[in-house]
C-alpha cells in the first residue's frame, strides 16, 4: 500500500530537484564569470565488471571539503556536512577521459555532474595483467587547483564465488526510519557515520555471507538503495566504521524522482533497473537478496524472481512494518514459495543467519560471532 507521507515527500523532492537544477545552472555561470569556483575534482564510485564488460559511474564536483571526523561529535559539524552534501555544486557539461585495458573513452557530465563509462572486450579482459583500476582525467580545467586525475575501482568476482548478495541499505543495514519522514530527517541532520546505528548483527551476517559455506570465499556484495548519491561518502564511512563488507553502491540521483509520472513507484522501478543491471552483468551467478518490509523490497525481489527464473535463491526481509503490511509481505512470501524461492520475514538478524546456515550458505561456525555482534550492537543502540 502506498504511504501518503511518502507521496508528499516525493512530490516535494521533485519540486526541489527541478528548482535546484535552475539555481545550480545560474550559480555556476556567476561563479565562472567572477572566478569564484572552488577547485573541482572527480568522485569515482565503486564499479563492477565481468570477463567482457566493465561499468563505472562517477561525478565531477566542487570540492566541498566535507569532514568525516570520527572524533568529532559536534552537532554543528553534522549539520554543516549534511548541508554540504545536499548543496553539492556539480559541474555539468565538462569533458573527461576514462582509460582501462588500453581503451580510452571520452564522456561529458550530465546536468547533475554525473558520468558513466562502459568498457567491452570481445576476447575478454586479462585482469591479472590490467588490474581493476580505471584511470580518470579531466580534459578541461576550471581553476589552478583542480584535481584533474582520479582512479576508480571495479569489483570483478573470482572463479570461486558461490553466489552474490544484493542488499538494500535504509532500514535493512542502517537504521533510517525512512517510513517516518521526521525521524529520518532528525537522523540525517544530527548523526554522522560513527553515531548512526546498524541493525544488530547485520555486519556479521553480511561478512558470513561474503565468506560463504567454508568461510573462505569472496562472494560479491552489491548495495542497491533509494538513498541519494549525495550521501555516498557518509555511507562508505558508515560501512567502514561498523565493519560491513565493501561493495558497489548503486544509489539514486535526485533527477529520478520525477523521470516517471507516478512518483510513488519511481524508487521501485529505479531499484529494479539497477538489479537487472547486476543480474545481466553476472548471468551465471545466483543471488541472495536482503531488504525490509517498510517500502517495496518484497515486491521488487518478487518481480526479479519472475523475470530471472532460478537466479534468486533466497530472500531475507527485515520486518519493520505494521501487521497490515506484514500480511501483504506474507502473501508475497507464499507466492514466491510456489515458485521455489523462500522469502524469510524476520525482525532478528540471528534468525536469518541460522536459516542461512541451515541452507549451507554460511558456515555454522559464524553463528557465534553473529550472536555476539547482535548483543554488542543492541547494547550500543540502547545507549545512543
Amino acid at each position: 500500500m502506498t504511504d501518503p507521507t511518502r507521496i508528499i515527500k516525493d512530490k516535494l523532492l521533485a519540486v526541489l530537484a527541478r528548482t535546484e537544477h535552475t539555481i545550480s545552472a545560474a550559480k555556476l555561470k556567476v561563479k565562472e564569470r567572477f572566478n569564484l569556483l572552488e577547485p573541482i575534482l572527480i568522485v569515482p564510485y565503486y564499479g563492477f565488471g565481468n570477463e567482457h564488460y566493465v561499468y563505472l559511474r562517477g561525478r565531477v564536483l566542487e570540492d566541498e571539503k566535507i569532514q568525516n571526523d570520527q572524533d568529532s561529535d559536534s552537532l554543528r559539524v553534522h549539520i554543516r556536512n549534511t548541508y554540504k552534501r545536499y548543496e553539492s555544486d556539480e559541474i555539468p557539461g565538462i569533458r573527461l577521459r576514462a582509460s582501462f585495458a588500453g581503451q580510452d573513452i571520452e564522456v561529458v557530465t550530465d546536468e547533475e555532474g554525473y558520468f558513466e563509462v562502459e568498457f567491452r572486450a570481445g576476447e575478454g579482459f586479462d585482469y591479472a595483467s590490467v588490474g581493476n583500476k580505471v584511470q580518470l582525467k579531466l580534459l578541461e580545467q576550471k581553476t589552478d587547483q583542480d584535481r584533474l586525475e582520479a582512479e576508480g575501482t571495479i569489483l570483478v568476482p573470482g572463479e570461486d564465488v558461490e553466489f552474490g548478495i544484493i542488499s538494500d541499505i535504509d532500514d535493512t543495514v542502517l537504521v533510517s526510519n525512512v517510513t517516518h519522514f521526521l525521524g529520518q530527517l532528525k537522523l540525517t541532520l544530527t548523526k554522522d557515520a560513527t553515531q548512526r546505528s546498524p541493525f544488530p548483527g547485520i555486519a556479521g551476517f553480511m561478512r558470513a555471507l561474503c565468506k560463504g559455506s567454508d568461510s573462505q570465499g569472496h562472494n560479491p556484495l552489491f548495495f542497491v538503495s533509494g538513498s541519494e548519491w549525495n550521501l555516498f561518502d557518509l555511507l562508505v564511512n558508515f560501512f567502514q566504521v561498523h565493519g560491513i563488507p565493501e561493495g558497489p553502491l548503486l544509489l539514486r540521483d535526485r533527477g529520478t524522482y520525477y523521470t516517471n509520472g507516478n512518483l510513488a513507484v519511481s524508487e521501485q522501478e529505479y531499484k529494479q533497473k539497477k538489479i537487472r543491471h547486476i543480474l545481466d552483468t553476472f548471468p551465471d551467478l545466483h543471488f541472495i537478496c536482503i531488504g525490509d518490509s517498510g517500502q517495496h523490497d518484497p515486491e521488487i525481489y518478487q518481480q526479479m524472481v519472475g523475470e530471472y527464473p532460478g537466479r534468486i535463491i533466497g530472500i531475507y526481509i527485515r520486518d519493520v512494518s505494521d501487521e497490515k503490511r506484514d500480511a501483504e509481505v506474507h502473501q508475497i512470501a507464499r507466492q514466491l514459495k510456489e515458485q521455489g524461492v523462500e522469502m524469510v520475514l524476520t525482525r532478528d538478524t540471528l534468525e536469518a543467519a541460522k536459516h542461512a546456515a541451515g541452507k549451507g550458505w554460511i558456515n555454522e561456525e559464524q553463528l557465534a560471532d553473529i550472536e555476539q555482534e547482535c548483543e554488542k550492537d543492541s547494547t550500543k543502540g540502547e545507549k545512543s
